[in-house]
């Protein structure tokens, strides 16, 4: 569909809805002051969910799911050679969109055209996941702080089960290494929590450190064994579940809270990837609408992750150069600065991202990650 090759039998549509949720919550929210005294102001005029977070836990629990369905068929173990398939797939899917839009940012700030600074943070940093594993970094490449994250999840997790499932069993050692993790997150936020911070230091020093959110991944990790060892539950108890999620979010979106309450710095993270896992069990069990909207909210979920690379570079290019362009048409810009990150999106996959994937994988003979709906014949696989 629209030069997009896409199986659309093999897709989870419930994911795929959520996926394009949490991408159009991080674009919105990037650009949504370009409404400001219009009509849209304010635009939903509700609070959103963290798209960050989404793809966080969505991570945990899809990447999860699928390791515990393949130690459960080699007999509790995880065999090297499967560990290492979906290195190479990770390594394909993510690099080199990320090493590509990592270095035009640094040229782009460097020639003025981007506002920002390479010189506090080295570039070494960045190229290795490292610029906020411990500590904070800000006023380069922003949004490659939820990638360093990611990838140490995507590191770390498989090493953690093919050590420990040699002495125990998996179905104990999956909540161990989730809680080792979520507890891990929880006393690094309180032991930097005796300082006191503005809105911008807690944002850069709680939510973007790779040690105060590994947390939110393994929640997600944690949905996925619930998922797998307690499948009647997860079937039954779907639409309680969900409310329940429902419920958090609004308490955890309306709770008046101050920036430097023990409450904000500590626990305020941890809320968000418990209310986004109640919702998984009854969006598990969506069924594609075979709709040219659904097809759409598909492609819109493919396109993710270039949309997440762009869309800040857009904004601030925007914001930067054409401030004063269609002053008194400020809904047309806003639309303007999706249609351009969007547009830019599908180069980027149709003429890079998914040709490198597709060849990569070719050449080193990947096999493909698969995750089944409820309702579904299982078919896991790397």
């Amino acid at each position: 569909m629209l030069g997009i090759k896409i199986d659309f039998e093999k897709r989870i549509f419930g994911f795929d809805l959520l996926r394009a949720f949490a991408i159009f919550f991080v674009i919105h929210g990037h650009g949504r002051h370009l409404l400001n005294s219009t009509l849209f102001e304010g635009f939903p005029w509700f609070r959103l969910p963290h798209g960050v977070d989404i793809f966080f836990v969505l991570s945990g629990f899809l990447i999860g799911y699928s390791f515990i369905v393949n130690a459960n068929r080699t007999n509790n173990k995880l065999p090297l050679s499967k560990s290492s398939n979906f290195w190479k797939r990770s390594v394909l899917r993510i690099l080199p969109n990320y090493y590509l839009i990592l270095f035009l940012n640094y040229f782009l700030v460097n020639g003025g055209i981007l506002n920002g600074s390479t010189d506090q943070f080295s570039i070494w940093r960045f190229i290795t996941f490292t610029q906020n594993l411990f500590y904070p970094f800000y006023d380069f490449f922003w949004e490659s702080w939820s990638l360093s994250a990611q990838v140490w999840f995507y590191l770390l997790f498989p090493i953690l089960i093919m050590v420990l499932v040699e002495k125990f069993k998996l179905k104990y050692v999956i909540p161990a290494i989730s809680l080792l993790f979520i507890l891990s997150s929880i006393v690094y936020r309180f032991s930097i929590s005796s300082l006191d911070y503005d809105s911008f230091w807690w944002d850069v020093s709680f939510r973007k450190v790779v040690v105060s959110r590994m947390d939110c991944v393994f929640f997600g990790v944690i949905a996925a064994w619930f998922r797998f060892y307690f499948k009647d539950y997860w079937m039954k108890y779907a639409k309680p579940l969900f409310l329940i999620g429902v419920l958090l979010f609004i308490f955890a979106a309306y709770l008046p809270k101050e920036v430097n309450s023990l409450y904000n710095k500590v626990f305020f993270l941890s809320i968000s990837p418990i209310y986004i896992s109640l919702w998984f069990p009854l969006i598990d069990r969506l069924k594609d609408t075979k709709t040219i909207l659904s097809k759409l909210i598909t492609c819109f979920s493919v396109l993710s992750y270039a949309m997440y690379l762009l869309n800040l570079m857009v904004i601030q290019i925007i914001d930067k150069h054409y401030s004063d362009v269609l002053l008194n048409h400020a809904t047309l810009k806003y639309l303007s600065y999706w249609a351009i990150t969007v547009f830019l999106s599908y180069l980027l996959y149709v003429l890079f991202e998914n040709p490198v994937s597709t060849y990569g994988n070719r050449i080193f003979n990947t096999t493909k990650m698969m995750y089944k709906r409820i309702g579904q014949a299982e078919n896991n696989r790397f």
